[in-house]
């Protein structure tokens, strides 16, 4: 008979967003190469067959497995809207074969998802947490919320990681010329047009200071507002970068900046704390578990462009200031955010779902492979 496996369903790795994100990085820690755990897509942004194709393709090879017992369990990464539905069909078998299920929340507007939704939408969440072995949540404040809508789930923290290593902290020093930096999807719920309107006085402020935009979404306005505020020689746009060119940026950054109205756990933050980059964000979703105020960066409240411009114009006045906040938020990665702080947990429950193969951890800290054989 062939070995059952944990089946990993979400977002393809080399996609964007969050949760690509996150499967690159098990990728990167060795999750899938002994064999314990398997992947599958269920949707992907390169066509616009890419929500359709896949999910149709994830649906049959996950059931059948499941009818063969080849599934010890399945790990299902989610977020709002078609997300959630997808991976609630999918599910919805095991569920019912009583095959382990762990439901990774993603998604800062999950709660949003959940609280504008019609009974029946309210009822399939509540369902879903219900019933699954495990809820995931990226911080305390969504573990509450998970509770609260359905308080017979049982959830566990998990925080988004990073490799220590491959997320290096070869970039301690920081550029002559200050600079901020944001990087993902551009718009409202970001806060990239507030940032836009705080980087406006500040420029006014220090006139060398610059401003470095990556990512995808609205584009054109980012590009209109520019021009209106008479920032074109300072707003740098880049487009969506690749993990070379987001190297470059962080190395020319002396803050990185995400003033966020709705946030689960950012990668892009823990990004820039493992390359010693201050932070500057909002107190929403798991951020404040991550950026500590006055510690590790500075935390204002969404929407407070006056706020926010008063803080980078401090932050990019004083060198000494953003380089020890740097500092301060590469050890609290190294702490908490690193797959070795981190992933440790994850094995650990799939070991309590009665998983007997786990996946092998190439760890930072030893460079070598650690068995997750119960």
């Amino acid at each position: 008979m062939t070995e059952r496996q944990i089946w990993m369903v979400g977002t393809a790795p080399d996609g964007k967003g969050g949760i690509a994100t996150v499967i690159r990085q098990y990728q990167q820690a060795g999750l899938f190469e002994n064999g314990a755990m398997r992947f599958l897509a269920s949707h992907h942004d390169r066509s616009s067959l890419g929500r359709v194709l896949p999910f149709i393709q994830a649906c049959w090879s996950l059931w059948l497995a499941m009818c063969m017992q080849r599934v010890s369990l399945v790990h299902a990464h989610t977020s709002h809207n078609g997300s959630f539905w997808r991976k609630l069909v999918l599910l919805w078998p095991a569920l019912l074969l009583k095959v382990p299920v762990v439901v990774h929340l993603h998604g800062s507007d999950f709660e949003t998802f959940y609280a504008d939704g019609s009974r029946w939408r309210q009822a399939c969440i509540r369902y879903l947490f219900r019933r699954s072995f495990r809820v995931l949540a990226l911080s305390k404040e969504w573990r509450s919320w998970v509770l609260k809508v359905e308080p017979q789930a049982t959830v566990d923290i998990v925080f988004n990681s990073l490799s220590a290593q491959r997320n290096g902290n070869s970039a301690t020093t920081l550029p002559i010329q200050p600079a901020v930096l944001f990087l993902g999807r551009i718009g409202d719920r970001k806060g990239t047009f507030d940032l836009l309107n705080a980087f406006a006085i500040v420029f006014q402020r220090i006139p060398d200071a610059r401003l470095l935009v990556g990512g995808d979404g609205e584009v054109e306005k980012l590009q209109a507002e520019t021009l209106r505020l008479g920032l074109s020689q300072a707003v740098h746009y880049v487009g969506w970068v690749n993990a070379e060119q987001k190297e470059e940026l962080f190395k020319r950054a002396w803050v990185f900046a995400l003033p966020s109205y709705y946030e689960g756990l950012p990668m892009a933050i823990l990004e820039a704390m493992a390359r010693s980059r201050a932070v500057v964000s909002c107190p929403v979703g798991g951020i404040a578990e991550a950026v500590e105020h006055e510690v590790s960066g500075r935390l204002v409240q969404p929407g407070n462009v006056n706020e926010l411009a008063e803080t980078l114009t401090l932050m990019l006045s004083d060198r000494d200031l953003a380089h020890r906040l740097g500092q301060n938020g590469r050890l609290a990665f190294e702490a908490k955010f690193s797959n070795d702080a981190n992933l440790p947990t994850l094995l650990n429950i799939y070991r309590q779902a009665g998983v007997k193969k786990l996946p092998l951890l190439k760890t930072d800290s030893t460079s070598s492979l650690k068995t997750g054989l119960s």
